[in-house]
């Protein structure tokens, strides 16, 4: 059976300044931030801690040393009725007890103030950690804007130079087209030039044919008629068609 006394690691014969000396000793070993870190270490401390409550009061110690001398362990009323215990020891003890408390009092302010101290320490070494991370991350987002910019930036340059290169391939292409088609009606009016001037040079032709024709025919004409006069004049005066 495992007693409260068990729990504080004291006999049940434990006076009162040595049940304060075994409190304390335990108490150096469940620091608040173990407490605070380890939820077994703070089970265990509570279960010491009930412990010292009910052992620290003479009224529930009793009712529990009762409850225990029934159940055949020895507790402190035993103790205390002890012939062989001079009360002159008894006082050196508690003088030594109380220095002792005094030593793990003082103990356990250090190890707090150092604990305290550590502990501020790790809170600006992480505020000064996050604070740097804050920074990075900011900066990191500066950067992810700045390169998101930048594309976008490099995209909207790409696109108004494919516009620009679609604009003039479409300008070169109805340039050509106006080029092909002037060249065409170029070629076409030539054509028609060369048709016209080529009728107009055969039409001359024919006009020149026709006057030589009539020249020759009239000339022809005057040819018979200037005969047909001699030979009348040839009839007229000698009688016969030349003379």
């Amino acid at each position: 059976m495992k007693t409260l006394y068990a729990v504080l690691g004291v006999e049940p014969t434990v006076d009162q300044a040595d049940l304060e000396v075994a409190f304390l000793r335990l108490k150096v070993r469940y620091p608040q931030a173990k407490l605070d870190a380890d939820e077994n270490a703070r089970i265990q401390f509570q279960g010491i801690q009930q412990a010292y409550n009910t052992l620290v009061n003479p009224d529930s110690r009793t009712l529990y040393d009762k409850r225990l001398a029934k159940a055949g362990i020895r507790t402190a009323s035993a103790g205390a009725s002890d012939p062989d215990s001079p009360a002159g020891w008894i006082s050196t003890r508690n003088i030594i007890v109380a220095g002792i408390i005094a030593l793990l009092i003082a103990g356990m302010w250090f190890y707090h103030s150092q604990e305290k101290t550590r502990m501020q320490k790790e809170i600006l070494e992480r505020a000064l950690r996050l604070a740097e991370e804050e920074k990075k991350r900011e900066a990191d987002a500066r950067e992810a804007a700045e390169a998101r910019s930048q594309a976008q930036q490099a995209y909207s340059q790409q696109r108004q130079d494919e516009m620009r290169e679609r604009q003039l391939r479409a300008e070169a292409s109805q340039s050509y087209r106006e080029a092909q088609n002037q060249s065409r009606q170029a070629e076409s009016q030539a054509a028609m030039l060369a048709r016209q001037q080529q009728n107009e040079q055969l039409a001359r032709e024919r006009q020149e044919q026709s006057n030589k024709q009539r020249a020759s025919m009239e000339a022809e004409r005057r040819l018979q008629n200037e005969k047909q006069q001699l030979r009348s004049m040839c009839m007229q005066r000698y009688n016969r068609p030349d003379c």
